[in-house]
């Protein structure tokens, strides 16, 4: 059984009907690109598995439990956290307490587990040497770097990352992919919605791409990348290409 089970989903706001009978698969382990141009359904197809917005029809699973029936929410959520493209950090909260409150409200930790853990994560993206640092003195690679520490503090099983560079001066974005890349390599699972397509085909097993509401074609990224099958796959991958 897969770990994330997305069937027949459907979603609108209002007359726009965003998400058209969308459905597939994510394994354990498994690092999952959506890719398409903007306004395609990428981000709010990750906002429905993260409870963000609720579906109009069709289901959602996560580890065999459909999430519209979760009561917890808080509970849920620290099991499938997200990366956000504008970090959504506490500009009133330095490094360190921006990694520790969720923590302590969420997980209940004590207050030295909850330090020592956001240190751990904090090195590990390169940022533990500004713990003290405020958001508003971070660069924009520094503070999605943040973000990505302060979601993994939960010890989430599956992470969201809803374009994670795009945000970000150009010279930022590889510090941030080489951080994703290095949970890629550790197995964690995750979806990532991205617009960098040199990216996508070097960490996706599997890569969706998605047009005007609907999974156009999936596949491995070499399939995607090296030899795609749908006439708007191509097209959209020889535009990108071209700049």
């Amino acid at each position: 059984m897969a770990l994330i089970e997305v069937r027949n989903v459907r979603k609108g706001f209002g007359e726009l009907q965003v998400l058209k009978d969308i459905s597939f698969d994510v394994n354990e382990g498994e690092v999952v690109c959506l890719i398409g141009s903007s306004g395609s359904g990428k981000s709010t197809m990750l906002r429905c598995i993260n409870l963000l917005e609720d579906i109009d029809s069709g289901t959602i699973s996560v580890n065999g439990q459909q999430i519209d029936q979760i009561s917890d929410i808080n509970g849920y959520r620290k099991n499938v956290g997200m990366v956000f493209q504008q970090f959504n950090l506490f500009s009133n909260m330095n490094v360190l307490n921006n990694c520790m409150i969720a923590q302590k409200r969420v997980l209940k930790r004590k207050e030295e587990d909850a330090r020592e853990m956001a240190i751990r994560q904090l090195k590990k993206v390169g940022m533990a040497d500004f713990i003290n640092a405020y958001p508003s003195t971070l660069s924009g690679g520094q503070k999605q770097r943040v973000a990505i520490a302060r979601a993994l503090c939960m010890e989430p099983q599956i992470l969201l990352f809803d374009e994670p560079t795009s945000a970000l001066d150009p010279e930022m974005v590889g510090e941030v992919l080489s951080v994703i890349k290095e949970l890629a390599d550790e197995n964690m699972t995750m979806i990532i919605v991205t617009h960098e397509m040199a990216f996508a085909s070097e960490v996706a097993d599997k890569v969706i791409f998605m047009d005007n509401g609907v999974v156009e074609e999936e596949g491995s990224a070499k399939q995607i990348f090296e030899n795609p099958k749908n006439e708007r796959t191509k097209q959209f991958l020889s535009r990108v290409r071209a700049f």
